[in-house]
């Protein structure tokens, strides 16, 4: 052998043993923002839901048990800003609630008929009815077909998601039965894929075993609350398509708190591209009941209250130059906290909402604070004009 031939030998046994050598640079893939983090096991605490009642007709289930799937879904819709009312006779806290939380989603969906029978629960309706979340967002199912980790399809879909800014809903086995204590193998527990770093991914835990913080754990795939998982099914969850709504209180000046006989006026805003529409409005009243307003000319409101799910007018129209359609002097009958969930649809897809907002104020009698600093005010002055009158009368005798 040459010695050219040596050398050049050498230095690709030299290149082959460096690039061996080379550490492999594993990708880091993070969401636009922070994913919430709900605890199913929170029993100790304000608006505690852990032992809230999960699902219908006798469902002996409750959040802390088996709540870890909606516990998932409320860190999502949190994640996009999401929120939802439920009455106070829905309500696992007694009070009218809006929101998203793990409590506040599960009763609004025991109240929306989100819960279904299904075979892993016999009795009652304990099963989420996918059909029936929230109509912000859309949803993807797709299936990991390995027991060691996940297949290339499966990481392939899973990384576009995290990349496009979607977080991803998984279902998990960990050992053997759901580490033993069941006959389950598969979709033992539900968590929140969050991102990816090193060779793992990051994750939301939805248990966390101290009852008294609402937190679920911020972990990975391969150290999770459970042991190391591994991915059965997953979901990628989309913001839905749709338009633009604004709903915006124009009261002089704007605020979240009147007084009996302020003027309040709501008014609601969708882009051009929405075209025609027809606009809901829910509304949780202070004494707690859940209605629907409807506008009517001849009520002295100008609209009138519906039981059922009513748009707020028989036919659709057009938003983009706004649309006043409550326009009320508040009075005593009015004092308390009143919520507002609007959304618009359109005639071709009902149930389908384009956009969602919702709005939040308290009516408080005219005692109230700025009714106490002007009753401040005028004490001040009426004493001013006694001492003045006092003392114009001494300088005249």
């Amino acid at each position: 052998m040459s010695h050219r031939a040596h050398s050049l030998l050498v230095v690709a046994a030299l290149l082959v043993l460096s690039s061996a050598a080379a550490p492999c640079i594993a990708e880091t893939i993070e969401l636009p923002r922070q994913v919430p983090a709900f605890n199913q096991g929170y029993t100790d605490g304000p608006n505690a839901w852990g032992n809230c009642t999960l699902g219908t007709d006798g469902c002996p289930d409750d959040i802390y048990a088996t709540g870890c799937l909606i516990t998932a879904f409320a860190s999502v819709l949190a994640y996009y800003d999401v929120s939802v009312s439920v009455s106070a006779a829905a309500s696992c806290t007694g009070t009218s609630r809006i929101g998203m939380d793990p409590g506040i989603f599960n009763d609004w969906l025991r109240e929306n008929g989100g819960y279904g029978r299904c075979a892993q629960d016999p009795v009652g309706n304990c099963c989420l009815i996918w059909e029936q979340l929230p109509d912000e967002i859309e949803i993807t199912t797709h299936v990991n077909r390995s027991e060691v980790g996940l297949n290339p399809v499966s990481a392939v879909v899973l990384d576009h998601a995290l990349r496009q800014g979607y977080p991803v809903i998984a279902g998990v086995h960990y050992g053997a039965f759901c580490g033993g204590s069941t006959t389950q193998s598969e979709d033992c527990h539900w968590v929140v894929v969050t991102g990816k770093r090193d060779d793992t991914y990051t994750i939301v835990d939805p248990f966390n075993s101290d009852s008294t913080s609402p937190y679920g754990i911020r972990t990975t795939l391969d150290a999770g609350v459970h042991g190391r998982y591994i991915i059965d099914r997953f979901v990628v969850v989309e913001p839905a398509a749709g338009g633009t709504a604004a709903l915006t209180l124009t009261v002089a000046p704007n605020r979240d708190v009147f007084q009996v006989d302020d003027r309040i006026r709501l008014t609601l805003w969708a882009s051009a591209d929405a075209g025609d529409v027809l606009p809901f409005a829910r509304v949780t009243r202070p004494d707690g009941s859940v209605v629907y307003a409807v506008r009517d000319s001849s009520s002295a409101l100008g609209i009138r209250w519906a039981g059922t799910r009513t748009s707020l007018v028989a036919t659709p129209i057009a938003l983009s130059a706004g649309w006043t359609w409550y326009d009320h002097r508040a009075a005593g009958g009015d004092v308390g906290s009143w919520r507002w969930e609007i959304w618009i649809e359109h005639v071709a897809t009902p149930g389908v909402a384009v956009d969602r907002t919702s709005l939040a104020y308290d009516v408080e009698p005219w005692g109230g604070s700025i009714g106490v600093a002007l009753m401040g005010v005028l004490a001040i002055l009426t004493i001013a004009v006694i001492a003045f009158v006092t003392t114009l009368g001494a300088s005249q005798e």
